[in-house]
């Protein structure tokens, strides 16, 4: 089967393991052997069934087709940076701490 069948469903955003099989022309418990194993990222909606996403199946097709996820900057991220500050600054009082520290003891 011919590759491009992933690109010509647009409207599809998730497919079975069974249909992923039949894109790469393998067979089902391959697909679900690499899932297993970390090798195709699936979401498990039971415990029988899986769900590949479009991307997933666009990178086991056709990798140099994909563009680089993007970074999306929400209104929560500066709450992020300020925590991220917060942590180097006490990481960074930590360490003065301990040359202090080191530096009474010689």
């Amino acid at each position: 089967m011919s590759g491009t069948k992933a690109k010509n469903e647009p409207g599809k955003a998730f497919y079975s393991p069974a249909e992923v099989a039949r894109l790469l022309e393998l067979h089902p418990d391959t697909i679900l052997n690499y899932i297993h194993s970390g090798r195709i990222f699936a979401i498990q909606l039971s415990a029988r069934t899986y769900r590949i996403p479009q991307r997933e199946v666009q990178r086991l097709i056709a990798p140099e087709t994909l563009k680089p996820p993007r970074i999306i900057r929400r209104e929560g991220d500066e709450a992020i940076r300020a925590f991220e500050r917060e942590v180097r600054e006490e990481v960074e009082a930590a360490r003065r701490r301990a040359r202090g520290t080191a530096a009474s003891r010689a």
